[in-house]
């Protein structure tokens, strides 16, 4: 990192950012930016929790973790932090399966404190709804491919929790993409869009080549930034990482945030 990004960093509110990495639809790649991300982050300084809400945990699988319980049983006090995390390699970044949501009694002190940023690698439900971690989320991450039916599929999955959550600001990222011009041209069109039709804000994060390290990876059961740390893909993912500080924060919900996951 330059002085200047240290320096901001540094100065940026002490808050532990919670970001939902949503899918515009199967197949675009949501797990493999927000694990990517979170080893990113990772080698900014930052401790970072990856929340795995896929049924099948493929988060938790490609970082190697092996968790006793979930995060949902954190927030809940039913156990703590470490007990949850298992056998685990060590590493910065800590890979928990979200669990399903209970009536609790809430810990005394926010188990979430001790990291700088929360990503919650989201799945939806039928009515395309985010859980209540990913919906309290202080940033939405859109994960798209360079294809028309991404396209339509991301604007589709922004004016939904627009109207579920308020959401003002979306964050895009574009993976498996030819070029940077491709990207600026599908980003420029939905944010113009996005603005017109929804009052919305809609950036753009960055963007992913496709790189055949990243199908490499997943063969190896590996993260692509662990693995390859010199791959394209790596790069756009670093890059995207040091932007994120600079996001402003969504207005905390009225509910605690800290316990939103677990809530009834």
């Amino acid at each position: 990192m330059d002085q200047a990004e240290s320096l901001r960093r540094m100065l940026a509110p002490r808050v532990t950012r919670r970001i939902a990495v949503v899918a515009s639809e199967r197949g675009a790649g949501a797990t493999t930016i927000a694990l990517g991300l979170s080893h990113a982050l990772a080698m900014q300084g930052e401790r970072v929790l990856l929340a795995d809400e896929d049924n099948a945990g493929h988060a938790v699988r490609l970082s190697g973790a092996e968790p006793a319980g979930t995060l949902a049983d954190v927030l809940a006090g039913r156990m703590t932090l470490e007990t949850a995390l298992g056998a685990r390699p060590a590493s910065a970044v800590v890979v928990l399966p979200a669990g399903k949501a209970q009536q609790h009694g809430a810990p005394s002190a926010d188990p979430l404190s001790g990291f700088r940023t929360v990503l919650v690698d989201a799945a939806t439900d039928g009515d395309g709804a985010l859980s209540p971690l990913a919906g309290a989320a202080h940033n939405v991450l859109v994960v798209m491919r360079p294809e028309l039916a991404s396209i339509t599929a991301a604007y589709a999955c922004i004016k939904r929790l627009h109207h579920l959550y308020a959401c003002r600001d979306f964050h895009l990222v574009v993976n498996m993409a030819a070029n940077e011009t491709t990207v600026q041209a599908i980003t420029g069109n939905l944010a113009r869009t996005g603005r017109q039709y929804l009052g919305v804000e809609i950036g753009c994060a960055g963007w992913l080549p496709a790189d055949p390290l990243v199908t490499r990876s997943v063969e190896l059961g590996r993260c692509a930034v662990e693995a390859y740390p010199a791959a394209p893909a790596t790069t756009g993912l670093r890059r995207i990482a040091s932007g994120i500080g600079a996001w402003p924060l969504r207005a905390e919900p009225a509910a605690s945030a800290a316990h939103a996951a677990v809530a009834a």
